[in-house]
C-alpha cells in the first residue's frame, strides 16, 4: 500500500473518531442524577422582616438568572433553564433554582434542579457547586448569624 493512501487512512480515522466524540455526553462532574432533589434551608435572621429578606434573596437571583415564575405573596420564585451555568453555553446541560420562604417566613427553602442530555433525553437531578453556592450567597445576604 503506498504511503499517501496509510496517511489518507489514519487521518480519516483520527477525524472520524474526533467528530464520533464530539456528540458524546459528558455529565458534569457537580451533576447528581436524583427524581427529588434535596432542599436546603435557610433561617432568616431575627429582625430581618420579611420585605426585606423576599428583596435580598430576589435581588441574589435576578443577578445569575432570569426569573420565570415569581410570587412575593406566596413566597416562591422559579428561574428559567439557565444553559451557561459551567461557564460556557451547553445545549446538553442546564440548571434552574427554586426556592420557596416557610408559611411562617422565617426561613427560605432553595434547590437547584439540574438536567443533562438534551430534548426529549433529559435525565433530572440537582447540580452540587450551585446548590452550595446558593446556599453561601443566601445565608451572607439574610441568614441567622451562628453564635
Amino acid at each position: 500500500m503506498p504511503k499517501k493512501e496509510v496517511l489518507y487512512i489514519v487521518v480519516g480515522l483520527f477525524l472520524s473518531f474526533s467528530l464520533s466524540s464530539c456528540g458524546r455526553l459528558f455529565k458534569p462532574d457537580t451533576f447528581v442524577q436524583t427524581m427529588e432533589p434535596a432542599w436546603a434551608v435557610i433561617e432568616v435572621r431575627e429582625g430581618l422582616t420579611y420585605e426585606k429578606a423576599w428583596s435580598s434573596v430576589v435581588d441574589l437571583l435576578v443577578k445569575r438568572f432570569d426569573l420565570e415564575m415569581v410570587s412575593k405573596d406566596d413566597g416562591y420564585a422559579r428561574t428559567a433553564w439557565l444553559y451557561t451555568w459551567t461557564g460556557k453555553l451547553n445545549r446538553n446541560y442546564r440548571v434552574r433554582v427554586i426556592l420557596k420562604f416557610s408559611a411562617d417566613k422565617t426561613a427560605v427553602h432553595v434547590k437547584s434542579d439540574a438536567e443533562y442530555g438534551g430534548p426529549g433525553n433529559w435525565f433530572a437531578g440537582y447540580d452540587t457547586i450551585l446548590l452550595e453556592t446558593l446556599k453561601t450567597d443566601i445565608m451572607g445576604s439574610v441568614g441567622r448569624m451562628t453564635r
